[in-house]
């Protein structure tokens, strides 16, 4: 019964990357689309819309990616089947809602709050069950991460409505941070793996534990002085994290990776996270347009997230990931092209600095509108080898 009620369920409902990855590709351009129209005055409302864009870049296109990518993981992990069909289905719908309430201005504020939370707390129930079951706990750190973005959507939740006079600004920044660190962590695992296992040649690249270590530590006295304080500490972390991480992008480079856009994607984007380190200590010297630092690690989320997105896709709908569709360097591109308006141009011109804005934001609407377009087929397919998922 269980095989035969299997193979009649949908496609799209049969994985978490299915739902959530289209979710995240499809949300991303329209709300950045949005996010366009109230920066550019040709929509007013009456709601904080700076708060609006981070939170929703954060608690909506983010994190339908990241619930996407460990519903998927975490079966590799245990070896587990995690949700699927109707569970799965409430997961995206929860999100839908939570995305439309917030545009629907202040008096819905409650009630998205009640879909975003259905959201959190079930994904992370889908997500650490198998985990517990399977009792594998060298992966159970990704619960106290996940409760850690549910505390801080609730802080923020908690300003909009009034009972916390920053709420809004923790949550915000709270949340942001660990998506940083979560990124972070997910480089050290995945980018020297991978290119160890797509390069022509047999390599083993280098790495260190003091390397592991230190950049950690620091990472959480950078993220909690910057949010909290905003000392000197912060300036001192960041440079710090900024030589680590440069180290280790000199070990972890080969030539070859600008033959694959699923390698130099990921490469490029740990690269934007290591200048927004440096960007952090410049901006203490030389005052430099506002949230430049910020949007150099908001950017590098999106390319980051953008690249595993299209290689889990392929990967488990069956097909070969050394063998990307040929668009992906364009849909990356356009990425770094937002990048250079939005974080450069910026900071050189700075008199054309709303302009430079509304350009980057067309490229990011066009790389995600091209990432949909190319792989929603995948998410409504049926995985080519046959196999359930």
């Amino acid at each position: 019964m269980l095989i035969e009620a299997q193979s009649k369920m949908p496609a799209f409902l049969r994985s978490g990357f299915r739902v959530l990855f289209f979710a995240a590709g499809l949300g991303s351009s329209l709300l950045m689309l949005a996010w366009l129209l109230f920066f550019s005055k040709q929509i007013n409302v009456e709601f904080n819309t700076h708060y609006w864009h981070a939170h929703e870049m954060i608690f909506g296109y983010t994190m339908a990616v990241i619930v996407g990518f460990l519903l998927t993981a975490t079966q590799n992990w245990t070896k587990l089947k995690t949700t699927n069909g109707y569970p799965l289905l409430s997961l995206g719908v929860a999100w839908l809602i939570a995305r439309v309430l917030f545009v629907m201005g202040d008096d819905y504020v409650f009630y998205q709050l009640i879909a975003d939370l259905y959201f959190l707390v079930f994904s992370l129930l889908f997500i650490t069950t198998p985990i517990i079951k399977a009792k594998n706990w060298q992966n159970l750190a990704i619960f106290f991460k996940l409760l850690t973005f549910t505390i801080a959507n609730i802080l923020f939740y908690l300003g909009a409505l009034g009972y916390i006079e920053n709420g809004q600004y923790l949550g915000i920044y709270i949340a942001f941070y660990t998506v940083v660190a979560l990124i972070l962590m997910m480089i050290r695992r995945l980018i020297p793996v991978f290119i160890e296992h797509t390069v022509s040649r047999d390599i083993k690249l280098k790495n260190s534990k003091f390397l592991d270590l230190s950049s950690m530590v620091l990472f959480v006295v950078f993220a909690i002085d910057i949010i909290f304080f905003k000392t000197a500490i912060t300036q001192i972390s960041a440079l710090l994290l900024f030589i680590i991480h440069s180290i280790r992008m000199f070990y972890w480079y080969d030539s070859e990776i600008w033959n694959k856009p699923l390698l130099w994607g990921l490469y490029v984007a740990y690269g934007m996270i290591n200048l927004a380190f440096l960007l952090t200590v410049i901006d203490h010297f030389i005052t430099l347009p506002i949230n430049v630092a910020i949007h150099s690690f908001a950017i590098a989320i999106g390319l980051i997230t953008l690249s595993m997105m299209s290689r889990v896709s392929l990967g488990h709908t069956g097909r070969n990931v050394f063998a990307p569709p040929k668009a992906l360097s364009i849909i990356f591109s356009m990425l770094i092209a937002a990048f250079i308006f939005r974080v450069i141009a910026v900071i050189f011109w700075s008199e054309y600095y709303q302009q430079f804005i509304i350009i980057a934001q067309l490229f990011w609407i066009i790389a995600f509108g091209l990432f949909v377009y190319i792989y929603s087929k995948m998410f409504f397919q049926k995985r080519v080898d046959g196999s359930f998922g």
